[in-house]
């Protein structure tokens, strides 16, 4: 009876068998994958016949990586734990960065997201142990947060580039697939305690971690259990300077010394800019627990139990420069980039027009927050072997919940504190300079006045749960040239929650049953709205903040104690939170799934074909908003109440749809000797829109004749905001799910003991992609009447069919895309104790129309799509030490679409080297260090793929060291 192993080799296929790679690679790992699924008496019987000789750290790991990947049925790579416990790096994602053809996208200095040959990463499906695993981070999507999982609680991972009939669906980008530890193959008592302290450069804290492993089974070896914890503490200080706004409504010409140039070159300018330290406390916790029993020869039950918690606490430091509180008066010097028709930099005085004017700019703003996201894991599994079949059943739940519990805002304006300020966009960065008094002048009281419309206490909660069940059949059959048939069912229910919240802060008397009780606790009573907002002169820092990187260029960063200021307002005031009954959305997907799949040999020939059949209920609802702006000032021009100003309505909107997709897949393989291996492979993979995308809540607004002209005199008036209409946002519940065919043929060389070479060519043909558009559209209205008091009572009527709605803010479907490309990878081992791995990976994408309800409305590339990725890894190990150098480098990516300009934002080459060292001091003690982003690299990011020069964003999240322990026993 033929037994299969998790790669899809058969032990009927002999020719393999013979090559030097199988010999030297399976006596390197142990025989690990093919012994896990093998009873008690057949692991007997193999180990009477071999020898296993356990070698540990990176050179058997990277073997193990490259058998994998040549015994596979499908086009995948693989990696796996150097030892137990030891995953090749701090992070997954981090790990994955190195696979050809994978990019991650960081945050904090660590990988969060994972992309797959030039795929957002929304279309890169991740599982762990084969199942959905819930991550949400407050806002949901369908990427999975790396940030949360633990990576000393990974034994390995597969990486599935061309996809087979028994995957789940979701990967048009691949599909990852993660694996922990089981204790049936482990040794009795087996474990691993590991011990860190990590420090960055921007932060100059160290801060501690702490790892460990502990497995058990019983002398008879058919019952154990595993338990694994991880904590991590760390301080990310991410800084950067954006421009936040870019849009074309300032239309500036060239200025010098007070004077237009004429015949000066013209360009548009940044709306808002903005330069920020956020610093964030990371808290990770990860629990692990699964037990084995094997109850006789044919039947195993287990259960699994993950629980991650990410506790992120912050305070952001920013500070803001809106132009749409500038004008002509405070304008001296205008440069402008004549073929980007981009204005690079300006300098403001407070006296540029004769008269001495205090101006608002730069503003100081600040954010401090209380947020934690879990995630919790169960799954119960069962493995029956029949005489020639095996089955595997599991169901469980996973959930997440992520979100601030507390969260505020506020701002203060630099007003009469600075008398001059400036900035420039050159140098792919943003320099700015102030009045070098500022702080000085704040600290007298001299300007700093509150921004209370700008003080809030709004944020985003989520929860995202799935239940899940599923039966897969392994059949060994003697049909012709079929050796194995796959086939099972699988059934998903999930859904996501994202609501709202806001921190109020109330008087110490404020009855809070009889305001819950009445439903009128709203902004009006916060402090900030009662002259509740400290004083600058209490709050702000007595010098600029400190330890700045090369990302914020500037001669003085004043910033606001938020701690303190958070303290002072606690002392005055109660806080509440108040759970909003609107600004809600929910989805719900019902996914059922059949499929079968034929593993096939013909002498030098192997390989899969199969076909999965989907059926997707989704099930959307949202509470949209209408907001009626009416009036804003009374016959003597004073502001009115807000309550006189607009009225506000909510209605809840549910809608269902059902798709139903057939998904075929074939993978060939021919094995043309015992080193060369030549693949191709075709298929057609689905994926669901994002979350935010497809079920947001709509939020229009109305603004009358009357509102407009009140606003038209208003320093920060805006023609599209306060102009008379219809403007507004949210998601588009007609969005199709993303579809895939895609192409792959590759061939490898394998030679020696883990060293090898191949080349790959790939295409994907996407339709229905997902893009951000602003656009006008028309759309029905309900039919509203209203009486303007302060107007003379004059009547208006609202609303009806065809109603015009500007710069509506949404999603719409994009056609035709592709992606092609090729990849190409080395590994080889030294006798000396060296080994060199590289791979280069080069992805083209085309201008793919981009439409909304049938109508094309423009172009746009793939959004998450880099030319190119590339890594080179060097690394030496002997018996007491070893040491490895990584290179990681990836070409320019595509960011989303500004409708405005009409192109996207890109994101420039980006590099960064890490190392990594251990010593062995004994043979269970090892000592470890590692530099992660040695070259200190920054992010940067443009408008266009025309230039360069349209400054959007650059971004530095520091060199982390770490320097610890491990104890084996």
């Amino acid at each position: 009876m033929a037994k299969r192993n998790s790669t899809g080799y058969t032990d009927r296929y002999k020719g393999f068998a013979k090559s030097l790679l199988y010999i030297s690679m399976f006596s390197t790992i142990g025989l690990a994958h093919a012994q896990e699924e093998q009873t008690a008496e057949q692991k007997k019987d193999k180990e009477a016949q071999t020898e296993v000789i356990e070698v540990r750290g990176i050179r058997a790991s990277s073997a193990e990586n490259l058998a994998v990947k040549r015994m596979s049925l499908a086009t995948i790579d693989a990696i796996t734990s150097e030892d137990i416990g030891k995953f090749p790096d701090k992070n997954v994602a981090d790990s994955l960065q190195r696979v050809p053809g994978v990019t991650i996208q960081r945050d904090g200095g660590e990988g969060s997201t994972v992309s797959i040959r030039g795929l957002s990463s929304d279309l890169t499906f991740t599982q762990l142990n084969g199942n959905f695993i819930a991550s949400s981070p407050g806002e949901p999507s369908r990427s999975f947060s790396y940030a949360l999982l633990p990576s000393t609680m990974i034994d390995r991972v597969e990486v599935y580039k061309s996809s087979e009939a028994r995957l789940d669906e979701g990967g048009i980008g691949g599909t990852v697939l993660m694996y922990s530890r089981k204790p049936l193959s482990m040794d009795a008592n087996e474990g691993v305690l590991n011990v860190e302290y990590s420090n960055s450069d921007i932060t100059d804290k160290n801060e501690p971690q702490l790892s460990g492993i502990y497995s058990w089974k019983n002398d008879d070896e058919d019952f154990g259990f595993l338990f694994g914890y991880t904590q991590q503490d760390r301080t990310n200080r991410t800084q950067d300077s954006r421009v936040n706004i870019m849009n074309r409504n300032y239309y500036y010409g060239e200025m010098v010394d007070k004077q237009t140039v004429a015949g000066g070159a013209k360009g548009y300018a940044a709306q808002s800019m903005v330069q920020e330290v956020l610093e964030e406390d990371r808290e990770r916790r990860g629990y692990q627990a699964t037990t084995q029993w094997r109850i006789n020869d044919r039947l195993e039950v287990g259960f699994n139990y993950f629980r991650f918690t990410l506790g992120l606490n912050s305070i952001l430091n920013q500070l803001e420069y809106p132009e749409w509180n500038n004008n002509d008066n405070y304008w001296t010097d205008i440069r402008v980039d004549a073929d980007a028709e981009f204005v690079t930099g300006i300098d403001y005085s407070a006296a540029a027009s004769g008269t001495l004017l205090d101006t608002p700019i730069p503003r100081i703003n600040g954010e401090y927050k209380i947020e934690e996201a879990t995630s919790d894991t169960f799954d119960f599994f069962a493995d029956y072997e029949g005489d020639n079949f095996k089955s595997h059943i599991t169901f469980g739940r996973t959930k997440a919940d992520g979100g601030p519990t507390e969260k505020y805002r506020a701002a203060y304006y630099a007003g009469a504190s600075s008398g001059y300020y400036g900035y420039d966009l050159t140098n792919k960065n943003m320099t700015t300079y102030m009045d070098q008094n500022m702080i000085n002048n704040l600290v007298q009281g001299i300007g700093g006045e509150a921004d209370a419309g700008a003080t809030d206490s709004s944020f985003v909660a989520g929860t995202q749960d799935e239940d899940y069940a599923s039966i897969d059949v392994d059949q060994f059959v003697n049909l012709g040239i079929v050796e194995t048939l796959h086939y099972g069912a699988k059934y998903r229910k999930g859904k996501i929650h994202r609501e709202t919240r806001n921190t109020f802060f109330l008087a110490k008397d404020f009855d809070i049953a009889a305001g819950e009780a009445a439903g009128t606790i709203d902004l009006d009573d916060d402090y900030s709205k009662n002259g509740g907002i400290p004083l600058i002169t209490d709050v702000i820092l007595p010098q600029s903040l400190q330890n700045l990187s090369g990302a914020i260029n500037t001669n003085l960063f004043p910033a606001v104690d938020w701690r303190k200021y958070r303290q002072i307002i606690g002392e005055n005031f109660q806080k509440y939170t108040r759970y909003e009954p609107n600004y809600v959305y929910d989805v719900e997907e019902e996914i059922s799934a059949a499929y079968i799949q034929a593993d096939y040999q013909y002498e030098s020939l192997r390989g899969n074909l199969g076909v999965r059949f989907v059926r997707t209920t989704t099930t959307t609802g949202s509470s949209d908003k209408i907001t009626y702006r009416l009036d804003w000032t009374d016959d003597s021009g004073a502001e009115l109440p807000i309550d006189q100003q607009r009225v506000e309505d909510f209605v809840y909107i549910e809608k269902e749809s059902t798709e139903t997709k057939a998904l075929p897949s074939l993978n060939l393989v021919w094995d043309i000797d015992d080193n060369w291996v030549l693949r191709g492979a075709a298929s057609k993979t689905m994926a669901r829109p994002g979350y935010n995308s497809l079920g947001r809540f709509q939020t229009l607004t109305y603004t009358s004749s009357e509102y407009s002209a009140d606003r038209s005199s208003a320093d920060n008036f805006d023609e599209v905001i306060d102009g008379e209409g219809w403007t507004g946002s949210g998601g588009n519940t007609e969005l199709k799910p993303y579809e895939a065919t895609q192409f792959d043929l590759s061939l490898e060389y394998y030679y020696g003991n883990g060293s090898g070479f191949g080349a790959a060519l790939f295409k994907k043909d996407v339709d229905n992609f997902v893009v951000p558009l602003i656009l006008d559209i028309t759309q029905d209205m309900p039919v509203e009447q209203f009486e303007l008091i302060n107007a003379g009572n004059e009547l208006i009527s609202v609303g009806g069919a065809n109603q015009l709605v500007r710069d509506f803010s949404t999603s719409g479907n994009g056609t035709n895309a592709t992606v092609k490309g090729m990849e190409v990878f080395m590994q080889h081992f030294f006798e000396n104790g060296f080994g060199l791995y590289a791979n280069y990976t080069r992805t083209l994408t085309n201008q793919a129309n981009v439409e909304l309800n049938g109508e094309k409305l423009g172009e746009s590339p793939l959004i998450g799509s880099s030319k190119y990725q590339m890594n080179f890894s060097a690394f030496y190990e002997d018996d007491l030490f070893s040491v490895r150098a990584s290179y990681n480098r990836r070409g320019p990516t595509v960011g989303s679409y500004n409708s405005d300009w009409e192109m996207n934002y890109y994101e420039d080459v980006y590099d960064q080297v890490d190392v990594n060292a251990s010593y062995n001091l004994t043979e269970s003690l090892i000592l470890s260090a590692s530099v992660i982003n040695l070259t200190k690299s920054e992010v940067y990011q443009h408008l266009g793929n025309d230039t360069d020069k349209r400054f959007i964003m650059n971004a530095y999240s520091g060199r982390r060291f770490y320097a610890g322990a491990t104890y084996r026993f």
